[in-house]
């Protein structure tokens, strides 16, 4: 394994995916990339971007590698981060892509039931379509009790 993808939304089960990918990647002999990915969701709210926007996405982006390489400097693995617009499931699968990931950790947020069943979840998509491993890290689970979903179980 040589690249972890883990897309995050700034919540709590983000960062305990992000923990969590970062343990796989420490245990592994060799390099490992961990690819981070914030999705600007602009189907609920479409927005247009212009050239301040751009910069500003950019700023984010860049504040964002910053923020975890300085909390996550005592792990081995070269992290990456990137912001993209759009469909959140289906620009994580793309990016995964992309990159040639070879494992996707993402985090989830509790739901209710009724909203599960009405607009599904972003986790829920990636799990079903993603052609690589997916770990899904629930937001009350501690990393060390991770449940391992993927498309080939």
């Amino acid at each position: 394994m040589t690249s972890i993808l883990v897309p995050t939304d700034g919540s709590a089960a983000a960062g305990h995916a992000l923990e969590r990918a970062l343990e796989i990647a420490d245990e592994r002999d060799g390099h490992v990339e961990v690819y981070v990915l914030t999705v600007v969701d602009t189907t609920t709210s479409p927005v247009r971007f212009g050239v301040t926007d751009v910069v500003e996405l950019d700023r984010a982006r860049k504040c964002l590698v910053d923020e975890i390489a300085a909390v996550y400097d005592d792990h081995d693995a070269e992290i990456h981060g990137a912001v993209r617009r759009g469909r959140p499931a289906r620009v994580v699968l793309s990016y995964a892509d992309e990159r040639d990931v070879d494992l996707i950790v993402l985090g989830r947020t509790e739901r209710s039931d009724v909203s599960e069943t009405l607009f599904g979840s972003t986790v829920g998509r990636v799990r079903e379509r993603a052609t690589v491993p997916v770990i899904v890290v629930p937001e009350t689970e501690a990393t060390n009790e991770t449940r391992s979903l993927s498309p080939f179980d």
